[in-house]
């Protein structure tokens, strides 16, 4: 009996993968979860459409209400990655929202995976479209993952290497808004000086006690009592996990 019942949920497992997979198949936007409206679906394939165009890569984004089978985030992208997804000529690359359980992933193949890196390139990412997820703007959230990929992929192809937001520090505004810091503090500091002009140093160091003014008779030290508090750490709803394997790169975590 047991055997029977694994049979038959291991079919209806497949048979509803095979379903997802139909739905997702071939389409930029499948928003199952209903996040968006039609006007912000089009407008959001359109944009799609024109990054895909001008840089000969497949994007997706695709949203539901709860994952199936109890499949991780992570695994469940690779699969429509693979499925739907994989005929990017210079790479592919696929968010997936899960709304029940809060998920979300992006998962690129090899290709991509060279362009947006597992570690720089996807908290890169991450960073232009998490707080619009938690918010709830989901339409702004979607359209600054397709900016980000859009930008990253553009780097790459002018520069060779990955995007990495690190690289956009400049050493030499860095020094020169130190020195502009530094100088304005000093100005100020040594105008507050000058005007203190009722200031004067004493002779000796016992000027600057007041006589008198302490009679100390007695002297105790008594311990009352210590008090410790403890407190759990909290884990960040936004940390991040990776299923990311040989044919995978990516990563995602919770919104």
């Amino acid at each position: 009996m047991k055997k029977i019942l694994a049979i038959v949920q291991g079919i209806c497992l497949m048979l509803l993968l095979i379903g997802q997979s139909i739905a997702f198949a071939a389409v930029p936007v499948v928003d199952q979860a209903k996040l968006l409206s039609t006007s912000q679906r089009e407008a959001l394939t359109a944009k799609i459409q024109q990054v895909e165009a001008a840089h000969k890569v497949k994007i997706g984004i695709c949203t539901m209400q709860d994952l199936p089978g109890g499949m991780s985030a992570g695994k469940y992208a690779n699969n429509i990655l693979d499925k739907n997804y994989a005929n990017g000529e210079k790479g592919s690359i696929v968010l997936v929202l899960a709304m029940g359980s809060r998920d979300w992933y992006i998962s690129t193949d090899n290709n991509m995976r060279a362009k947006i890196t597992d570690d720089v390139g996807i908290n890169g990412l991450k960073n232009l479209f998490l707080d619009d997820l938690s918010n709830g703007d989901y339409s702004d959230g979607f359209n600054h993952f397709v900016d980000g990929v859009d930008k990253y992929l553009s780097y790459y192809e002018t520069e060779g290497v990955p995007y990495d937001p690190a690289d956009e520090f400049d050493m030499f505004a860095a020094i020169i808004a130190v020195m502009v810091a530094a100088a304005g503090g000093f100005g100020f500091a040594y105008y507050l000086i000058c005007g203190m002009s009722n200031v004067a140093p004493a002779v000796e160091a016992a000027a600057y006690l007041k006589q008198d003014s302490v009679d100390i008779f007695q002297r105790q030290d008594r311990y009352l009592y210590t008090t410790v508090t403890r407190r759990k750490k909290s884990k960040s709803s936004d940390s991040s996990s990776s299923a990311s394997d040989s044919s995978h790169g990516g990563g995602g975590g919770k919104f």
